[in-house]
């Protein structure tokens, strides 16, 4: 492959002709869009514009289509993508690259409607570095798939399961709303008797009350669209659980498969609240190390799933990753309450001087705390650590110790007193840190050590 696309040693894949469909039918619109508005800034009118500006508009869209066709047919010189011992090589013109096959992450086929139509398909490949994409001929998808290394083994992997969410999509509804109502009824019972008491009129307190409902209205028409987006980008959702990956489907119009590998999942974290819990479902993510280094977004997971399937992909990868946390304490909530004194002081101060009634915000770091108490805990295996934690959310993280990027450790006089640390766990630069709570000390100095013998063992 070095030496250049031998057809002795290479299998040779010439992308798809089609694909100048997409790139000029770009160009018709976009000359369209210049030209029309070229026309309304030479005549002054922009809901007017005559039949003949219509006819020049198309003529020149049509004009840029036409010559970047032909210019785009003289410079392409058979365009292609070969298979070789040790990777892809890509060939577009006069610009070779090339691709290790062992820094490929995942492979996936994307098909769309116009796609359907012209019979190609967009072929996305994941590596460490970046995603690549190719068309081809939708005739040349499978026989490409098959030239892959991966290809000799697909045949040998066993399914060992399979998940497809259908009745627990339309829960996630329910719990965002019962959630978000719930939050509003909290707030308003919190902060409007006092802003009833210091506007002194029932009438002016509205106003602040249609706030906060218009406030709960925005984020509730998001989070519902949010939702039905899910829906619709997700159709026929399905994961499958083989030897070394998992393989999700979705798709009825576009269909897309890729493939999740064991080895980049470097964390999964298990959401539930109140009303997910009351159905016996979960919602799970995936930090893998495409997202670690800031390359892939990807979701994985997009719907609600009971919580044993959940479980299952996680045991699936992490073995030992399912197993119950053991109870931070009610030690462990004193730690918070030190934070939560400088809000209360500053409820007090405003209680003397302005009203009594905000003493009744008080019932915020309450509730917090409460909820605090009731999530909080962790468990540290042999391979893999559990982490609980979450205020309105109950969250579990669940990770192995090789793939922890950094832990840091948080103290205050209380929780120096208590014996505890704050922990912080990431696992890669571009993922979110994870605030899992307090743990002991001693805990802390195990979990350090652990990770000090995976360094040693880097090294």
């Amino acid at each position: 492959m070095t030496n250049g696309l031998s057809q002795n040693q290479t299998k040779v894949f010439y992308l798809s002709r089609h694909r100048v469909v997409f790139y000029t039918l770009g160009v018709f619109l976009l000359s369209a869009f210049v030209a029309f508005w070229a026309v309304n800034m030479m005549v002054g009118r922009i809901w007017a514009i005559s039949g003949e500006e219509v006819a020049a508009v198309f003529c020149v869209a049509v004009g840029a289509s036409v010559l970047f066709f032909i210019a785009f047919r003289l410079w392409e010189v058979k365009p292609l993508v070969a298979v070789g011992e040790d990777g892809l090589a890509f060939k577009k013109g006069k610009k070779i690259g090339h691709i290790r096959y062992a820094d490929i992450a995942g492979v996936r086929e994307h098909e769309s409607v116009l796609g359907r139509l012209v019979k190609t398909s967009k072929v996305v490949i994941e590596t460490h570095l970046g995603t690549f994409s190719v068309y081809l001929s939708k005739d040349d998808v499978h026989p490409f798939f098959d030239c892959l290394p991966d290809a000799e083994k697909r045949s040998e992997r066993k399914e060992r399961g399979a998940v497809c969410p259908k009745g627990e999509k339309n829960v996630c509804f329910l719990s965002c709303f019962v959630m978000l109502t719930a939050g509003l009824v909290l707030f308003c019972a919190a902060t409007f008797p006092a802003v009833w008491a210091m506007l002194g009129k029932f009438s002016s307190a509205l106003y602040y009350l249609y706030a906060i409902l218009a406030i709960y209205g925005l984020a509730l028409a998001v989070s519902f669209g949010r939702y039905i987006y899910i829906l619709a980008r997700y159709p026929e959702y399905s994961v499958r659980v083989e030897e070394d990956r998992f393989l999700i489907s979705y798709g009825k119009v576009a269909k897309t498969e890729h493939s999740l590998f064991f080895d980049s999942v470097l964390a999964f974290r298990l959401k539930q609240n109140f009303v997910e819990r009351a159905f016996g479902l979960c919602r799970i993510s995936a930090e893998t190390k495409q997202k670690a280094r800031g390359i892939s977004d990807d979701v994985y997971f997009p719907f609600l799933m009971k919580r044993e399937d959940a479980e299952a992909l996680v045991a699936a990868v992490m073995p030992d990753g399912v197993r119950k946390a053991e109870k931070s304490g009610v030690r462990a909530l004193v730690p918070y309450l030190e934070y939560a004194l400088w809000f209360a002081a500053a409820i007090v101060i405003l209680s003397v001087f302005l009203t009594p009634w905000f003493l009744l915000l008080l019932l915020l770091p309450a509730a917090a705390a409460a909820m605090i108490g009731a999530h909080g805990g962790y468990a540290l295996g042999e391979d893999t650590a559990v982490f609980e934690y979450g205020i309105f959310d109950h969250a579990r993280l669940v990770v192995r110790y090789d793939d922890m990027k950094s832990v840091t450790a948080s103290v205050n006089i209380a929780s120096s007193r208590l014996k505890l640390n704050g922990l912080d766990v990431t696992v890669g630069q571009y993922t979110r840190v994870f605030s899992v709570g307090y743990i002991k000390q001693a805990d802390f100095s195990e979990l350090t050590e652990k990770l000090e013998k995976k360094v040693d063992k880097d090294s």
